[in-house]
């Protein structure tokens, strides 16, 4: 019975061992594959985040790109490789084109400012100064003239040479002309101090409040807090999204009135070209008064402020002060960029010392933005004009292609100084690619 009960108990041992162990592999063999379904769980999960993630990226990011390509006039668009399964985005712009027409110095002495007197002796009027070429301004977006002369106002007298002032109605004729930039940055501007420039900007303020007077600012700017200055900041013109900054510096100018007139240095033109920069400026013109009076010759110092201000990327440079034309050039920059450089456009209008200050010149060009964001200088030109000396309303300014020999006959200087002088002037200064019979340089960039 013993034995009998000890294999029992023993076969019932066994079972249990058996049992233990089968209960126990397949706890083990469960165990393992809840841990196989759960990574395999996991690593799905995993993967659906990291599609759900990604798309939501691609697509956010398509929508960055999108709204930053799109602005400013920009686009983009898609064009598809060979295979036709890729897309390569390409950003454009508007194209766009500004015109930009820049004349010399009025210098109003002497006879210019009494061609302007009326039968009274009080009023003025100086529309006839440049009835001639009204016409030739139609068509352009910028029409740039360099105020030489002071509009200081009546308590100071008109005329002189020192010391120039001439009446506001001098102002009136050339918004009516169609000038619609005014230079003023030049050595005559302080001719009647502080006090003088605040006379002449109270008045353009009051007479043309939108029209920009570039290079000189109120003195105080408590008195004129609505008038933008052009001296601390700078000047802007958009066209189609397209933005063009105009600078103006002059040389001459002292310690003490250089935030009334912008100075023509090298950290005023390093500091003016990057806030036209900042400003979002594609392209800048620099209009400095430098250089020699009454010569011909470009001194050393233009030929410095020239280069830097190719270096610095300045497309287009308009000088002024010499009182007599001088030659067009096209200066090398960095990276194969071009600057065309009037070194000096003469006077528009003078009654100055010699018929040289009669010579002046109207510098013309367009400027194309392409749909890449490109630019170029086209259909750049220097157009001679003649101030033409003569009785009341007949004295005023001609496009030398227009003055005939018939014509300079009927001024105070007609035999001596005609079509054929001033031609041979052109030639002298402007090189033998000056075109006598159209009168006037084509430049090209």
């Amino acid at each position: 019975m013993s034995d009998l009960n000890n294999k029992s108990n023993a076969s019932n041992g066994e079972q249990r061992i058996f049992a233990n162990h089968y209960s126990r592999s397949r706890g083990v063999a469960s165990y393992r594959q809840r841990r196989r379904v759960n990574r395999i769980t996991k690593v799905s999960v995993w993967i659906v985040l990291v599609l759900i993630v990604g798309g939501a990226a691609i697509l956010f990011g398509r929508q960055v790109f999108y709204a930053l390509t799109h602005s400013a006039g920009s686009t983009t668009s898609t064009e598809s490789k060979a295979s036709g399964h890729e897309e390569v985005a390409i950003t454009t712009v508007q194209p766009a084109s500004v015109s930009l027409m820049a004349a010399g110095d009025v210098v109003a002495n002497g006879s210019v400012v009494e061609s302007g007197r009326k039968a009274d002796g009080n009023a003025y009027n100086f529309v006839h100064l440049f009835s001639n070429i009204t016409d030739e301004l139609d068509g352009f977006d910028l029409c740039l003239v360099n105020q030489e002369t002071p509009l200081a106002g009546s308590e100071h007298g008109f005329g002189g040479t020192d010391q120039l002032n001439a009446p506001q109605d001098l102002g009136r004729a050339e918004v009516a002309t169609g000038f619609n930039v005014i230079l003023h940055a030049n050595d005559h501007a302080l001719d009647w101090g502080q006090d003088g420039v605040h006379n002449e900007l109270s008045w353009w303020h009051v007479e043309q409040p939108n029209l920009p007077i570039l290079g000189v600012a109120e003195p105080d700017p408590v008195k004129n807090p609505g008038l933008s200055d052009y001296v601390g900041d700078v000047y802007t013109y958009t066209k189609d999204g397209f933005k063009v900054a105009v600078l103006n510096h002059s040389a001459g100018i002292g310690a003490d009135d250089r935030s009334v007139v912008s100075p023509l240095d090298e950290a005023k033109v390093r500091e003016d070209v990057s806030r036209a920069r900042d400003l979002g400026a594609e392209v800048i013109v620099a209009c400095p008064h430098w250089g020699d009076e009454n010569s011909a010759e470009i001194t050393d110092e233009q030929r410095e402020f020239a280069e830097l201000y190719a270096k610095l990327g300045v497309d287009v440079i308009l000088g002024t002060h010499p009182r007599v034309l001088q030659g067009v050039e096209v200066l090398d920059g960095e990276a194969g960029h071009k600057t065309l450089c009037y070194y000096s456009l003469g006077c528009l209008v003078s009654a100055l010392y010699s018929p040289d200050n009669y010579l002046g010149g109207l510098a013309e060009f367009t400027i194309d933005r392409s749909d890449n964001g490109t630019y170029t200088i086209k259909d750049a030109k220097l157009r001679p004009v003649v101030t033409h000396r003569a009785n009341g309303d007949a004295y005023g300014v001609y496009l030398l292609a227009d003055y005939t020999n018939e014509i300079a006959r009927t001024g105070w200087d007609g035999y001596t100084y005609n079509r054929d002088f001033y031609d041979q002037r052109c030639l002298e200064v402007l090189g033998d690619d000056y075109d006598t019979d159209a009168g006037e340089l084509s430049i090209e960039v």
